[in-house]
């Protein structure tokens, strides 16, 4: 089917967001069409402005609208608690468990050997200068429980244990292969405040 030029480069343009389908591109565009014309002009201008608004923080690598961001200076934080995750999304789902008081680091991805992500494509130069720069007591590492995310985190328990900080992860209770900011609140909350430790670090 043919649409009008305007309704087919909004349609084109819902398509490039992960997860929707044609249909949903369509019936994006026409909720717009049929829509006031103030919303759609609301929506344009969120989307206008979301990139100059945000920059990404230069401690913890969120994005954010003010560098440093509002987590990394808020001094009532616990300062020795550190928790890595792949990326914004995460930090979205802990925070809203209130559950987690410390800071965070922004590693920028996971491992994926298939989509040829390595080591070397994730912030982990900048984790490392991190864990020299402050005294981190406990390294939380919350990624999601799929063959990507454990990678990660077995990765990274190994490569930081030379600082001596205790690493956990969260506790068993969710599903495997679950996302992390899919999960509802009361269980990642729980999972957050029963964190796992192993024994020398061992989170296998």
């Amino acid at each position: 089917m043919r649409y009008p030029a305007p309704v087919q480069r909004l349609v084109d343009a819902f398509l490039v967001l992960p997860g929707i389908g044609r249909r949903t591109a369509v019936r994006f565009a026409y909720s717009l069409v049929y829509g006031s014309k103030e919303d759609a002009i609301k929506l344009a201008k969120a989307i206008e402005e979301l990139h100059p608004n945000l920059t990404r923080c230069q401690l913890c690598f969120s994005y954010s609208e003010k560098n440093p961001c509002a987590i990394c200076v808020n001094s009532s934080r616990e300062q020795d608690l550190l928790c890595v995750v792949a990326d914004d999304r995460t930090i979205s789902a802990i925070e809203q468990t209130g559950s987690y008081k410390g800071r965070y680091f922004v590693l920028g991805g996971v491992l994926n050997p298939v989509d040829g992500v390595s080591p070397a494509e994730l912030e982990l130069t900048a984790l490392h200068r991190r864990m020299q720069e402050a005294t981190i007591q406990e390294v939380f590492l919350a990624f999601d429980a799929d063959t990507n995310g454990e990678a990660t985190v077995s990765y990274l328990t190994q490569e930081l244990r030379k600082y001596n900080a205790k690493i956990t992860k969260p506790a068993r209770g969710l599903p495997a292969g679950s996302r992390l900011e899919y999960a509802d609140e009361v269980t990642l909350g729980a999972a957050i405040l029963e964190r796992r430790n192993g024994k020398n670090n061992d989170l296998s």
